[in-house]
């Protein structure tokens, strides 16, 4: 299901050559099949937010986990600097 989704946004950003990197989502549970394809693709992972109960509690009201999680405010940063690289911005 992952895959279809992934294959088809990659083709697109490759034919459009823009820049790009992933964001797993419930990182942790089922196999590693989309760590795999990224690695055969070069494609780098950017961030890994973890299938955590506190997440999708926060999630399923509405509220930005980084909110309540402060832990996670350095890793979101982190992540927009590793954007901003990407495009060249």
């Amino acid at each position: 299901m992952w895959a279809h989704d992934l294959k088809i946004t990659v083709k697109v950003l490759e034919d459009m050559r823009i820049p790009y990197g992933v964001v797993v989502n419930r990182a942790g549970i089922g196999d590693k099949k989309v760590y795999e394809y990224c690695r055969g693709k070069g494609i780098p992972i950017l961030l890994e937010i973890p299938h955590q109960r506190k997440i999708a509690e926060l999630y399923s009201k509405g509220i930005p986990f980084s909110l309540k999680m402060p832990e996670w405010t350095d890793k979101f940063q982190k992540l927009f600097e590793n954007v901003k690289r990407l495009v060249g911005k």
